[in-house]
């Protein structure tokens, strides 16, 4: 991994590997034992790995760690994108309540560096199928407040804060905002509110779910 110490390639490493094998983040203490120094020493390595977006911590969890970043020689540089629940969640899109861990996507499909500025979402519903975009796809939005005309956004509209997040097409005309879905059975939603919280980026589709 570029920018790091040979330390802090190795102990990225390991934790990386520490996450196939257990399905779970290592405890400080399991790093310490594991290159023989103190939890004190294995706290500063990750915090250093923190701020280098390779890693997040929980501080108020025992083994709240996120991968955010690793290298396979099989598939290149992966990226850890957080999922923030369903285009349907009715609440703000970066409130914590919506968290529901990460997904891998590698890096040369999303551009590098972009690690803070995604999140992805579960779509629910088929008012975007014209576009082939379907129930159970995973969205990943790239953050944004502005879009333009025509652009497929993750928008909230009208003035309740929980009526929900929609994937649409933007369209701002006069004093109104209007998403229209791709789907001859909805109709086209209109406010005079709206708050755009990011733009489609990509789209993955799992078969045999």
């Amino acid at each position: 991994m570029k920018g790091l110490t040979e330390r802090q390639q190795e102990i990225a490493l390991f934790i990386e590997h520490y996450f196939d094998e257990n399905g779970y983040a290592p405890s400080l203490r399991d790093i310490g034992n594991h290159f023989g120094f103190s939890p004190k020493a294995a706290y500063d390595h990750l915090r250093a790995l923190e701020k280098k977006n390779i890693i997040k911590t929980a501080d108020n969890l025992p083994r709240g760690m996120a991968l955010l970043k690793r290298t396979t020689p099989e598939s290149g540089t992966i990226i850890r994108v957080p999922m923030l629940g369903t285009t349907a969640a009715g609440a703000p899109i970066e409130s914590e309540e919506v968290y529901d861990g990460f997904i891998s996507v590698p890096e040369d499909l999303v551009g590098a560096g972009r690690t803070d500025q995604l999140y992805a979402m579960r779509i629910r519903g088929d008012s975007m199928i014209e576009d082939g975009i379907n129930d159970g796809d995973i969205a990943i939005i790239k953050k944004t407040n502005y879009a333009q005309n025509g652009e497929i956004v993750a928008a909230s509209i009208g003035e309740d804060e929980n009526y929900g997040i929609t994937l649409k097409h933007f369209y701002h005309v006069g004093d109104r905002y209007e998403l229209h879905p791709a789907n001859s059975a909805y109709k086209v939603m209109v406010s005079t509110q709206c708050q755009i919280h990011g733009k489609l980026l990509m789209i993955i589709r799992q078969y045999g779910r």
